[in-house]
């Protein structure tokens, strides 16, 4: 299993995030809109690596390879998952997502109308990449009364849209005959997004009770999610 690093800090900060949360309810996760950017290659590499072990053993910490995520070709998207519901899938293309772009391109045209369409205590969940915290960022959420929430460093695990890029890079590689370019890549990409049952991002949203449950039981290591 490939993990991202976890120093000592970041377990800490997991386990405190983990139980301010998990007693959290149903109809209080239906508030969250998760949402995060992922990039998808024409010809990924899964990175996968073949052992024989025990099973239910796949979170032994002699098992996990621990990596730092780097960029790399293809094509960058952004999406936004909740209960009973999905952002526009938004292809990010011309150069790296700034601070500046991820407020002119994606907070005001796709959050923010998201935010007016559930209720009053609409709750945006973005993981600690520059562009998501910087002060240009965090002064249009407060103009727009959009609260964030507070997110452990290193926690993809945590963040249920990780098993929508997967079902959804799944989907792309499984289409007969499968993109050979990124103009086919990218209109694949939008077509299975819209595709994506919403079944599917109900119950990984569901499983966030147990997410949190299991990163206590591990005191903020890594989790089989």
């Amino acid at each position: 299993m490939v993990c991202v690093r976890l120093p000592s800090r970041h377990r800490r900060d997991r386990r405190e995030w983990a139980t301010e949360h998990v007693n959290c309810r149903r109809n209080e996760w239906s508030n969250v809109l998760f949402s995060n950017e992922s990039r998808f290659s024409v010809h990924p590499d899964n990175r996968r690596m073949f052992i024989w072990r025990d099973r239910d053993s796949r979170n032994n910490p002699q098992f996990v390879h621990e990596s730092v995520r780097f960029g790399g070709g293809g094509v960058l998207v952004f999406g936004g998952i909740s209960i009973d519901g999905r952002t526009d899938l938004y292809i990010i293309r011309d150069g790296p997502l700034t601070a500046r772009r991820y407020r002119d391109e994606i907070l005001r045209p796709i959050v923010v109308p998201y935010d007016a369409a559930i209720r009053d205590d609409f709750i945006l969940m973005v993981d600690n990449c520059m562009p998501d915290r910087a002060n240009l960022v965090e002064d249009s959420l407060f103009e727009e009364g959009i609260l964030r929430m507070e997110w452990p460093a290193c926690s993809p695990d945590m963040n249920p849209i990780e098993h929508v890029w997967d079902a959804l890079g799944r989907r792309v590689a499984g289409r007969q005959p499968p993109p050979q370019t990124l103009q086919e890549l990218e209109r694949a990409l939008l077509e299975e997004w819209d595709r994506m049952p919403l079944i599917l991002i109900n119950s990984l949203i569901d499983s966030m009770p147990r997410r949190c449950s299991t990163l206590l039981a591990v005191r903020g290591n890594h989790t089989p999610y």
